[in-house]
């Protein structure tokens, strides 16, 4: 469908027109009011505010009418439409703010104090920008929306020039009354130029197809080495616990072969602490995680531009019931997490501090399940310590367990984050942003609930999850016994307790909440029973995976 049909829609072109065409004119008789020209006349722009609050309302009706017309396939429509919201919300502010301009007139005791100030050259960057704005969502020219954006920049920097002259002119001056007013009226141009920004940038998250940033978007382009317009956003279905924002990007325009990059989006520190490590991957083996094509950020937020990686994640291919292809993932994750347990194998000890970790999560499981607190209790001379207190103890004892050595591992693997390719017969790890030198039982201790906490019932698939289970248990076991790692079942106890009572902080579901968290407490009881024997003696109750 082409953009001119989608805006025909009774009449919303039209409609859209007539606003650029009226804030036009509140321009106009604002600049007249500043000049103190004869011919302004207050009430007609009373008038045409108005009928641009009107003409608001009459756009976001029909935009949201066209927009529960659309099939459910055509996302654009609604984006567009979106788009057209935003942009007409702040043109409305862009009416609002001249209204505001005209009033603050009212209180000049001398009209050519503002003549002082290139006031004038506001009113040119605005116009320009204005011009664009009709074609370049009609039409979807991206180019335009950049030069509307850049309108804010360049009226930014008029306003920090005239405000630095106005904090030295209002020490010298008397007139502070003009100042001050003054002040405002630059102010709200200043604030004209954050609307045209808002509108460039909805313009272009409209046709990228996903909300963006001007600098996001230019980042974007530099990084892939493409035009304006040569890419385009697709939705992912990707829920993230994290808070960052994941889509992917499409390339296209030209003859070159099209290429397919993840868009990350979230905090610096996370963003960045993601690229250190990915950089860190790549050097203890090749390909085990995603290439990265770029890296911004801007105040407190980051994206980074990722390989996309073709294949399924690990809960993908078990739940698909593919028994072919679960047994080439899991044979191929097998071996490339002991490869890189062996090749990154350092002999020092090193704590993983599973009940430190526990201490620090318990809180945020118990407000989501406040049912399942166990508090302390006694009958008679029959003492049970509360969870939280269990949980010292145990930590008291971790302190004398160490793992003989340490490797590098993924530091939350999770089955959501390893990707099987079947073509390339390659496994990708991502977000390894907690990946470090520390205790393999960590890793294991994850995979293994990770594999019991997906919510299926189907015998079958419960059946294989048993059997994933028990096999990387086998082989991890297998290395530790290789390695001389005596106290791996008694580690590999708390880690996996751990998981089970941390990971309830995520599950709503009160009957398979409570029965991992049962579970997580009972083999941290049978952890504090064995103390005082041998620990190489421990052996961790395989039937805790049975659901």
């Amino acid at each position: 469908m082409s953009n001119v049909r989608l805006f025909n829609f009774e009449g919303l072109n039209e409609n859209f027109s007539f606003l650029v065409l009226k804030i036009h004119q509140q321009l106009e008789d604002t600049l007249i009011a500043l000049q103190h020209v004869d011919g302004f006349i207050p009430e007609r722009m009373n008038n045409r505010e108005d009928y641009i609050n009107n003409l608001k309302i009459i756009i976001e009706r029909k935009s949201y009418k066209r927009m529960f017309k659309a099939r459910s396939e055509e996302d654009r429509i609604i984006r567009i439409m979106g788009s057209l919201n935003t942009v007409t919300s702040n043109m409305e502010e862009i009416g609002d703010y001249l209204m505001n301009i005209v009033t603050q007139t009212r209180y000049f005791q001398d009209r050519t104090f503002l003549g002082q100030y290139n006031y004038q050259a506001y009113f040119h960057e605005i116009v320009v920008a204005l011009d664009l704005i009709n074609e370049s969502i009609l039409q979807g020219k991206i180019k335009d929306a950049l030069q509307i954006c850049q309108a804010e920049i360049k009226i930014d920097n008029l306003f920090k020039n005239d405000f630095a002259a106005l904090l030295i002119t209002m020490k010298e001056t008397q007139k502070i009354g003009d100042a001050i007013t003054t002040f405002n009226i630059l102010r709200y141009l200043e604030r004209i130029g954050d609307s045209l920004l808002n509108i460039g940038e909805a313009i272009i998250s409209a046709y990228a197809g996903t909300r963006l940033k001007l600098f996001e978007y230019m980042a974007i382009k530099d990084s892939l080495r493409r035009d304006t317009g040569e890419f385009l956003f697709q939705g992912m279905d990707v829920e993230t616990k994290s808070g960052c924002r994941i889509e992917k990007i499409v390339t296209n325009g030209d003859a070159r072969e099209n290429q397919e990059v993840i868009f990350k989006e979230g905090n610096l520190a996370k963003i960045q602490q993601e690229k250190d490590k990915i950089e860190q991957w790549q050097s203890v083996r090749s390909g085990l995680t995603p290439k990265v094509f770029g890296f911004e950020y801007l105040n407190n937020k980051a994206f980074i531009l990722l390989e996309y990686i073709g294949g399924f994640n690990f809960q993908e291919i078990v739940l698909s019931q593919n028994q072919t292809l679960l047994d080439k993932a899991f044979g191929r994750l097998k071996q490339v997490t002991l490869d890189v347990w062996e090749k990154t194998r350092q002999p020092q000890p090193v704590h993983a501090d599973f009940m430190g970790q526990l201490k620090k999560r318990l809180p945020d499981v118990y407000e989501v399940h406040p049912k399942l607190i166990t508090p302390s209790l006694a009958i008679n001379t029959l003492k049970h310590p509360s969870l939280p207190d269990r949980i010292a103890m145990a930590a008291q004892i971790e302190q004398t367990l160490a793992a003989p050595f340490s490797v590098f591992i993924h530091g939350d693997f999770n089955t959501d984050n390893i990707i099987y390719n079947e073509k390339e017969d390659r496994i990708v790890f991502i977000d390894p942003h907690r990946s470090a030198y520390t205790d393999y039982v960590q890793d294991v201790s994850v995979f293994l609930v990770s594999n019991y906490r997906i919510p299926i019932l189907d015998a079958q698939i419960r059946e294989s999850l048993h059997g994933i289970i028990h096999d990387f248990y086998t082989s991890a076991r297998q290395f530790a016994e290789t390695n001389g790692d005596s106290t791996f079942d008694a580690r590999l106890a708390l880690g996996v307790s751990r998981s089970f009572i941390s990971s309830t902080r995520f599950i709503l579901k009160e009957d398979f909440a409570k029965a991992m968290y049962l579970r997580g407490v009972y083999l941290l009881d049978k952890f504090l029973d064995h103390n005082g024997r041998p620990w190489a003696d421990f052996r961790l109750p395989e039937d805790v995976f049975i659901y």
